[in-house]
């Protein structure tokens, strides 16, 4: 199960690097809802810690409760704006308004989708694995 986890982590590292890369590289974008500075500052500090916590604990650096719960609380809060992110890819409904074409990585929103799904349920494997004692 430990192996499982160090990949489950190596994904979201991953997330952490590649969604402020894409999302500053798109904005201004004809098509794309920007979102403020704090939003993906808040993503990253709370993954950035998250992930942090969990590696200690797979490291053995500690086997505290409270910085476990710390850990799974800072990746809800991840996950919950990492989805909300997904939002920057509807159109606005107005009779003026252009539909994003893609990015310079992908065409659409298909990369941002299975990073951010795949964190929340990385957050919810992860969280039965530190509950449950597994790791």
């Amino acid at each position: 199960m430990t192996v499982f986890a160090w990949i489950l982590v190596g994904l979201g590292v991953l997330v952490l690097v590649l969604t402020p890369l894409r999302l500053r590289r798109s904005k201004g974008e004809r098509g794309m809802t920007d979102f403020s500075g704090w939003a993906l500052n808040a993503h990253s500090i709370t993954l950035f810690v998250g992930l942090g916590l969990i590696s200690l604990r797979l490291l053995d650096v500690h086997s505290s409760t409270g910085a476990t719960w710390l850990a799974i609380i800072c990746m809800v809060i991840a996950s919950l704006i990492g989805l909300s992110f997904l939002g920057r890819w509807r159109r606005t409904g107005s009779r003026h308004s252009e539909a994003f074409e893609g990015d310079s990585w992908t065409r659409g929103p298909w990369l941002s989708q299975v990073a951010h799904f795949g964190v929340t349920i990385g957050t919810i494997l992860l969280a039965w694995l530190l509950l449950a004692d597994k790791i």
